[in-house]
């Protein structure tokens, strides 16, 4: 019989990979508004209530190091940019998607 750790993953390390992406307070909220579409730096602000600026630019910053979001200049002076999210962070959309059906489904309370 395969343990619980070989059945869920197809090798050592795989979820902790995972969870160097996700497994930060803002970063699935930040994925779930960037899936929406493309978005400037103010409106994420807006979006994710009690976010500090400085968190958002740490995790904007990791995500485009990690190849998850791209981001565009659309205005030069001041530098303004817009954020996407890149082929492999859309691949993530499966798992918020998981993650939001089971937040539905064991805490309807707060969804």
């Amino acid at each position: 019989m395969k343990s619980l750790k070989t059945r869920i993953e197809k090798k050592p390390g795989c979820i902790q990979s995972a969870l160097s992406v996700l497994g930060d307070k803002w970063t699935p909220l930040i994925l779930r508004d960037l899936a929406a579409g493309p978005a400037m730096f103010s409106e994420l602000e807006k979006s994710l209530i009690h976010i500090s600026p400085r968190t958002l630019s740490q995790r904007m910053d990791m995500l485009e190091q990690a190849a998850i979001i791209t981001k565009s200049l659309y205005c030069p002076h001041p530098p303004r940019y817009k954020y996407q999210l890149t082929k492999k962070g859309e691949e993530l959309e499966i798992v918020l998607h998981k993650m939001a059906e089971w937040g539905a489904k064991y805490h309807e309370e707060t969804c």
